[in-house]
């Protein structure tokens, strides 16, 4: 057979050597540490609409186990920079809070909403957090199938 590179499903993120979950299979109060990673953002049809959508990845090397959650948000381009927006009570929302909380000692739930350029989080996510806990929380959205992330610790690598 001629290798084509067709994948199945969310066959990209398999990992052999770890268990693999994904935010649909996730219940709230599940927790897990590890290495964080967040995907570049990403532009999908969906029934007819563009959603953005990027993945947001933990792996846990001690529990061999990694996270995979892919994120749906509001974004828009403004000079060629790709900015992603969060209203207070939704997953974005929540996710940027809860780490900003934790990196930086910011007050929960003080802004009503965020507005972040998504390259400068995505490489300072990468590139600057070493680790991160992050629990499953309801989601304020009675209707929501999957729970919200709620970066619990995160440490950074040192600074030079």
């Amino acid at each position: 057979m001629i290798d084509l590179g067709i994948q199945n499903g969310n066959a990209n993120f398999k990992d052999e050597d770890y268990e693999t979950i994904y935010l649909s299979q996730l219940e709230p109060e599940s927790q897990i540490t590890g290495e964080i990673y967040l995907s570049e953002i990403k532009t999908k049809e969906l029934k007819g609409n563009e959603i953005q959508q990027f993945y947001l990845i933990i792996t846990d090397h001690k529990n061999k186990q990694k996270w995979v959650c892919g994120i749906t948000t509001s974004a828009y381009t403004n000079d060629e920079i790709i900015s992603i927006y969060g209203e207070k009570g939704g997953r974005v929302y929540q996710l940027i809070d809860s780490l900003s909380h934790a990196l930086n000692g910011t007050e929960l739930e003080h802004l009503e909403s965020y507005s972040v350029v998504f390259d400068t989080l995505r490489k300072t996510v990468n590139e600057k957090v070493e680790k991160v806990t992050v629990k499953t929380v309801q989601s304020n959205n009675p209707n929501a199938k999957t729970p919200n992330l709620s970066v619990v610790k995160a440490k950074a690598f040192e600074q030079e």
